[in-house]
């Protein structure tokens, strides 16, 4: 079974770090050192770092789908038909290499999971369900809330109350 990592422990210069970061995955490393009132190297050594605690999981580009066009979103509330642990990671397993699904969450309460799904229309995104209720996922039930405009999204991790620690 695979246990929740643990918390690592982070310092103020760490948190001013990924702050930064958070805002401007561009930045280059003087500017970041520039920014958090490190040396370049002591920077970029608690940049490493926290690379590899797994704590920056990565940098990406946020793309706009109303600029792209033809890009709608969809959360699916999906309640699966039986709750033994191995129909749980059967799921969870499968769904990771759907490129569909850009985000699922499994969350307590009448649902067991809400996944967010990009499709280019809704004639696809039926075919999609349809699929995915016949790929033998146990998926018992679903309910798709189609979202008509993003309010707020990807937002940064709010680590302002990780400086008073």
């Amino acid at each position: 079974m695979k246990s929740k990592p643990s918390p690592v422990r982070l310092d103020a210069w760490d948190v001013r770090i990924l702050s930064e970061i958070q805002s401007n995955g561009r930045i280059s490393k003087s500017e970041l050192a520039k920014r958090v009132h490190l040396s370049a190297s002591a920077c970029s050594e608690r940049l490493r770092v926290l690379e590899a605690e797994g704590i920056i999981e990565g940098f990406y580009a946020r793309l706009s789908p109303a600029l792209i066009g033809g890009i709608i979103s969809i959360m699916v509330e999906v309640v699966l038909d039986r709750h033994r642990l191995e129909d749980q990671r059967h799921f969870e397993t499968a769904i990771q290499e759907i490129p569909e699904i850009l985000d699922c969450w499994a969350i307590g309460g009448r649902i067991d999971y809400l996944m967010r799904v990009s499709s280019p229309s809704m004639a696809a995104y039926q075919d999609f369900m349809e699929g995915l209720l016949q790929a033998g996922l146990g998926i018992d039930q679903y309910y798709s809330l189609v979202v008509t405009k993003p309010v707020k999204s990807n937002s940064p991790i709010p680590l302002s109350a990780l400086r008073q620690r």
